[in-house]
């Protein structure tokens, strides 16, 4: 469980088939991409994307279009790419922090949600991963590990040179990096790794877009459900007043993920 203390309750996030300790000591439990509802739950419906790690490693890239796969082996190939995983991610979060907030604003994204990356890390669950060339970074990963199932968290890209041929190069950076994202959490023996969600809608572009991007990895498509449960007197008062004070506001039932699409 990852315990977040909130500005009027304490949270504790549990992932997939994951329950929480009896004494978990929180307010409000928040049931995360769940394959049933939970009862007495608010329950919410999510849409998400799964690439299967448990086949072999030819039949993952296999699934990728024809797109995907060149840019991929073109980055492999030719790009002088370097991977760095940090299984240790404390060290490097202001960086990881700092570069995924000014990705952000380029792309008139949430930023990242600091408090969440250091409860994630403090239960053990954060992984970062990031692509550079050159000892420039061009694209960081924050991944949320959990039982066999990995969570992309975050996806932020170096846009800061705009020449088409620099962020050519970013978007088979990006693409390179889930590829070997994928390969490192195999090895781990990593059974799912969660794309962290698709839109419902794909009206504005940019949800088409990132969608798109996701489904070229050739992933299959889940629904599940995102469950909300007060645990405490607290929570159970909580829970109506934020409620209350987010009407009128467009917000989602859990935090936004905010996922490059080059």
């Amino acid at each position: 469980m990852i315990r977040i203390e909130g500005s009027g309750a304490t949270y504790g996030d549990v992932w997939f088939e994951e329950e929480p300790p009896q004494d978990c000591k929180v307010d409000i439990v928040r049931y995360h991409c769940r394959p049933t509802p939970v009862a007495n739950a608010r329950n919410a419906p999510f849409l998400s994307m799964v690439t299967d790690l448990g086949v072999e490693a030819d039949a993952i890239v296999e699934a990728f279009s024809k797109d995907c796969r060149y840019k991929v082996r073109r980055a492999e190939g030719r790009d002088e790419l370097s991977l760095e995983c940090f299984m240790d991610p404390r060290p490097h979060l202001d960086e990881f922090c700092a570069f995924f907030d000014a990705f952000a604003r380029q792309k008139s994204h949430e930023p990242s949600d600091r408090p969440f990356l250091l409860a994630a890390h403090e239960a053990r669950q954060l992984m970062l991963a990031r692509a550079s060339r050159g000892g420039e970074a061009l694209v960081w990963h924050a991944y949320l590990l959990c039982g066999n199932t990995t969570w992309l968290q975050y996806s932020g890209s170096c846009f800061r040179n705009q020449e088409k041929d620099y962020r050519a190069l970013v978007g088979r950076a990006n693409r390179w990096l889930h590829w070997k994202a994928m390969l490192h959490f195999k090895a781990l023996g990593m059974l799912r790794y969660d794309w962290g969600g698709l839109f419902q809608e794909e009206t504005e572009p940019d949800h088409a877009g990132i969608n798109g991007f996701k489904r070229s990895f050739g992933g299959r498509v889940e629904r599940t459900f995102n469950c909300t449960v007060p645990v405490t007197v607290k929570g159970r008062f909580y829970l109506p007043l934020r409620a209350a004070w987010r009407s009128g506001r467009t917000a989602l039932p859990f935090r936004k993920v905010s996922v490059a699409s080059a």
